[in-house]
């Protein structure tokens, strides 16, 4: 995914993030829609009209994906997945979903769920532009309505092209693996398609561009490149948590991981643990009792002539879920928390005390090595 992503809001709990990519596109669309699409639906009138008919529609956009992706999440809530966020990025959304649907069934409901949203919010913006008609003294939001009706009934649509990972790949997958039991397998094939899919939208991008079709033509390359890096990875993903199948973190894990204490001066800390061991960071223990941890990060903000006198509990970072896991996690568990949080090194505890440390090297590690010997 492209840059960072920034949180909006809150929604039943679920955290709603914005892509940074989501700028580059509402500016884009923006101009599109004011120099392009508004005029010529609408003559006459003034540029500044046509630029507030843009926005509107670009936020009546941002919030008809947020509906899609809300469905989605909803109905995996429903079946006990955890959704954690969803993330509106350049052309679309995703929901933070750290385990894969229990059944077929699971899976079928959550994909159609998106488009059972986006056809009556379709519906919904029709009518309102119909009553919002020429004649009517709110015209122009009646336009805007009726665009937002024909991009949710687009948005519906091609979701529902069998190309994993866009809904209606993921029904695809969903029949596959109801049909051969073997979710590893259904996952391969409906990501073949996507990526087959992605080439198809490039091709026919390339092929328009070359044509003077223009704009739309950009949109195409750009979705299809999407699509396809997103199959390829999610089908890299698939093989990923199929090799860490029965893999536990205690098993994994680095164990007797190097602490500090709460008391202990910091200049102790640089010169005796962080000039000596190349750790990311160091977990806090008082009595036994994981406080939190320390990093190159917190040491920076003391100034060099404090630091004789500064006990390390003064700048130790608090315990999150983020940064630790439980030992009876499973490897697998452990790559999607590192995967959604961004980090690389997690503490291993037992209840509040510390048992290890595992990390993403160590388990890509042992992919690779899984996958090493099943090849051999």
């Amino acid at each position: 995914m492209l840059g960072g992503n920034l949180k909006l809001t809150t929604v039943f709990g679920i955290e709603i993030k914005v892509n940074v990519s989501w700028v580059f596109i509402a500016a884009l669309l923006s101009w599109a829609l004011a120099q392009g699409y508004f005029p010529l639906v609408h003559e006459g009138l003034q540029q500044i009209d046509y630029w507030s008919m843009s926005v509107i529609a670009v936020l009546g956009l941002f919030a008809s994906i947020l509906l899609h992706e809300l469905a989605h999440s909803l109905v995996a809530r429903a079946f006990g997945l955890d959704i954690k966020s969803i993330t509106l990025w350049l052309l679309g959304g995703m929901a933070e979903m750290r385990d894969e649907p229990p059944t077929p069934k699971a899976e079928l409901l959550m994909a159609i769920a998106g488009p059972a949203a986006s056809v009556p919010l379709a519906g919904l913006f029709y009518l309102t532009g119909l009553a919002l008609g020429p004649d009517s003294p709110a015209a122009l939001v009646g336009l805007v309505a009726g665009y937002l009706a024909k991009l949710n009934l687009v948005l519906a649509i091609f979701n529902l092209a069998p190309a994993f990972p866009l809904d209606g790949g993921r029904v695809a997958r969903a029949v596959i693996w109801s049909v051969t039991g073997n979710y590893q397998r259904a996952t391969d094939i409906a990501s073949i398609m996507g990526s087959i899919f992605g080439l198809g939208l490039i091709a026919l991008g390339i092929m328009s561009l070359l044509t003077g079709m223009g704009l739309s033509s950009l949109w195409l390359v750009i979705l299809g490149l999407f699509i396809r890096f997103a199959a390829d990875a999610s089908r890299a993903q698939a093989h990923t948590k199929h090799a860490l199948t029965g893999e536990l973190v205690a098993d994994t894990m680095t164990t007797n991981p190097v602490c500090v204490s709460p008391d202990m001066p910091v200049a102790h800390l640089i010169e005796h643990y962080m000039y000596k061991y190349p750790f990311e960071f160091f977990p806090v223990v008082d009595n036994g009792r994981l406080v939190g941890s320390v990093s190159l990060h917190e040491v920076k903000r003391v100034p060099p002539g404090e630091r004789a006198t500064i006990p390390v509990h003064q700048i130790t970072r608090p315990l999150t879920d983020d940064h630790t896991i439980s030992i009876a996690a499973s490897a697998a568990q452990a790559l999607a928390q590192m995967q959604a949080t961004g980090q690389s090194l997690l503490m291993v505890t037992r209840g509040h005390e510390i048992v290890g440390v595992i990390a993403m090297r160590d388990i890509l590690r042992l992919v690779s090595l899984k996958a090493t010997l099943a090849d051999s």
